[in-house]
């Protein structure tokens, strides 16, 4: 359970001011940043290790465990039971290595296996996507207004490009290619349709873009099982899914009967 003298609130406002000093961090590196890779050859930057200092240094004293990309949690303290936060201090290190300019600051905190808590950070355009349980969605501090824009699917860096263009063509989608959680703030605002994810991503990269999407009105489901996606999983690979903004969601039996 939540520390009994800490309400969402409270949370939402330090997650927000954790999201701006990792988006800080990252900047500060911007020009100047050191270049490594992890053992699955994804790469590490400097700014990855910054943001995710900052982050944990504002969220220690919630005294709630934290799972990041940069430092996960032992998984017996982030299990279905659990309370937790969970980061992504750099969503798109290629993008932010390549300058591309698409990669944000991704924090959720997760209690019995789902999100309740979301931010997304855009440090270069300084745009905060934010909500919790409870309260409005918000976009830099303003409750969100959404658009409506119809038959445009995002799609990320796939390696199963001629299946997504297969499933665009099918449903006369549009696409329009985003990396990042960048993509779930085009969602909720209203400015593409949807999301559909063949490939593998991590617990991390969707926590927050996940629960956003939702008090938007949109839906996002697990293609292995439509249910939501299950953020208190020892493996953190995510399943694959289907995302759709408030408008498009009326249309997911035609998409999911397609994919089946």
């Amino acid at each position: 359970m939540l520390d009994q003298h800490l309400n969402l609130s409270n949370l939402h406002d330090i997650a927000i001011i954790a999201a701006r000093a990792a988006g800080r961090a990252i900047l500060d590196v911007y020009d100047k940043f050191e270049l490594s890779f992890k053992d699955d050859s994804s790469p590490l930057t400097t700014a990855d290790l910054a943001a995710n200092e900052a982050i944990i240094n504002h969220l220690k004293p919630t005294k709630i465990p934290i799972c990041s990309e940069e430092s996960i949690l032992e998984f017996n303290k982030r299990d279905e039971n659990s309370t937790f936060w969970l980061v992504d201090p750099l969503d798109g290190t290629k993008e932010f290595v390549s300058k591309s300019g698409q990669f944000c600051v991704s924090i959720a905190l997760i209690q019995n296996s789902r999100p309740i808590l979301g931010v997304i950070y855009s440090p270069l355009s300084d745009d905060m996507y934010s909500s919790y349980i409870g309260s409005n969605i918000y976009k830099n501090g303003q409750t969100l207004e959404q658009s409506f824009c119809k038959s445009l699917l995002i799609v990320g860096n796939s390696q199963h490009q001629k299946e997504i263009d297969k499933f665009a063509n099918q449903f006369n989608l549009n696409i329009l290619k985003l990396s990042s959680a960048i993509k779930f703030g085009y969602l909720i605002e209203g400015k593409a349709s949807l999301f559909v994810r063949f490939y593998g991503s991590s617990l991390w990269d969707t926590a927050a873009g996940d629960f956003l999407l939702h008090q938007s009105g949109g839906i996002m489901l697990s293609l292995k099982d439509l249910k939501p996606l299950n953020y208190g999983k020892k493996d953190t690979l995510n399943d694959n899914f289907i995302a759709l903004n408030k408008f498009e969601k009326i249309n997911l039996k035609r998409y999911l009967d397609y994919i089946k």
